[in-house]
């Protein structure tokens, strides 16, 4: 494990940070070392959980996925950043029961092209997994279930999307309180207890996945406090959902373009999709499109870059 002060500049951690975390630094080292020789077993226990619940997860709506153990380096860090932000959930949390208190020590992204193919996600895994608020976890000592052959939600299913987001797509699928409208990012998170340790999966686009990743590496966590930083992120973010809503906007145009060739008199009906799309307003009435895409007012790419520029 590298240094205190090499951690601290390489992350961007103050002195009065580290002290309002209230932590000893040999108690770090030692969750540091404790974590490293226990990564091959999670090894294990994320590829059983592969194998027993994502090996067809094409068929329900996923089109990759992406999957992880928590660097102990990033673990070390995350356990600093946690007590600082939020003392009172994690004042607890020592070197002997840290795996309590950290729910993304296995972490899994699902990709999907498209929002609406959360849903058919989302009912696949409530099918396999238990998921009942009476294993809902509020306090991480008390409400940890020793057995590990219990497998079930621990959390409510969570949706974070961006402030003047679109939720209908979750409304009628999850609670009011699921949905957080108030965050940067847009993810939606399943917590879920196996073989003794939880596991993470979020399930987001791939658009989505594509500004994660650069606002990982440019802003979160350590520069989000920089005002150009967050500047440049909040742009390429409402760029990422502009390009969602494109995306949702031209399927729905090719399903009304089959819908209208096989009411034609076309020879084979095998090569419908191979057809030409012709001009939009020769296919949909007004307001046949589905209320939950977005149409743009204008009508070029530039326009529509510039109604974002222009919020």
């Amino acid at each position: 494990m590298i240094s205190k002060e090499a951690l601290f500049e390489k992350y961007n951690i103050s002195e009065e940070m580290f002290e309002a975390a209230s932590v000893e630094w040999d108690d770090l080292k030692y969750i540091y070392t404790d974590f490293e020789s226990k990564k091959e077993k999670y090894r294990t226990i994320l590829s059983e959980f592969e194998q027993e619940y994502l090996i067809n997860v094409s068929d329900y709506g996923i089109h990759s996925c992406r999957t992880r153990i928590k660097d102990p380096e990033h673990l070390i860090v995350k356990i600093i950043r946690r007590r600082q932000e939020n003392y009172k959930k994690y004042k607890d949390l020592n070197k002997d029961n840290y795996e309590k208190f950290l729910t993304d020590l296995i972490g899994i992204r699902c990709f999907i092209l498209f929002k609406a193919d959360w849903e058919k996600f989302h009912r696949y895994i409530e099918e396999r997994i238990e998921d009942s608020s009476q294993y809902y976890v509020d306090d991480c000592i008390a409400d940890f279930d020793e057995d590990e052959g219990h497998v079930y939600m621990a959390e409510m299913p969570k949706v974070h999307v961006r402030a003047g987001d679109s939720t209908e797509y979750y409304e009628n699928v999850l609670p009011p309180d699921a949905i957080k409208s108030k965050k940067i990012y847009r993810s939606v998170h399943y917590i879920i207890k196996y073989h003794g340790v939880y596991i993470e999966i979020q399930v987001r686009t791939l658009f989505e996945e594509g500004w994660g990743e650069i606002d990982h590496y440019m802003v979160y966590p350590y520069y989000q406090n920089d005002a150009l930083f967050q500047q440049y992120t909040g742009l390429l973010n409402r760029l990422t959902g502009l390009a969602d809503e494109m995306g949702s906007f031209f399927r729905e145009v090719k399903r009304l373009e089959i819908e209208h060739l096989k009411n034609m008199d076309v020879p084979e009906e095998d090569d419908i999709e191979k057809l030409p799309i012709k001009d939009v307003s020769d296919l949909v009435e007004k307001d046949a499109i589905k209320e939950d895409v977005f149409i743009t007012k204008n009508g070029t790419v530039q326009d529509c870059i510039n109604d974002v520029l222009n919020e």
